[in-house]
């Protein structure tokens, strides 16, 4: 079995942009943790492209993988999980 690169591992890597460096910090928090941060400054948005397509990452999971969705604008509920290096262009912006 192939070993994948855990979400965590990303977040520390200063060749990525601040966009999805915060989005993980936040999303990997405990949960009542992520809540007080998210009601203070809200939920960072980040998008990347995956297999040619624009989409929204929505979950940071504990196995390491993201959650995403091809509905930009859409906040939570992932179609797909997809280990980081298959993602690229990440950006605040869709």
């Amino acid at each position: 079995m192939e070993q994948r690169k855990h979400c965590d591992d990303y977040i520390m890597d200063f060749d990525l942009p601040n966009c999805i460096k915060y989005y993980l910090l936040i999303n990997r928090l405990p949960a009542i943790d992520k809540c007080v941060v998210v009601e203070e400054v809200g939920n960072p948005k980040c998008f990347a492209t995956w297999e040619g397509k624009r989409v929204r990452l929505v979950m940071a999971s504990r196995m390491g993988d993201i959650g995403i969705t091809p509905h930009l604008d859409q906040e939570n509920g992932y179609e797909r999980r997809v280990w980081m290096d298959e993602l690229s262009d990440f950006s605040k912006e869709s």
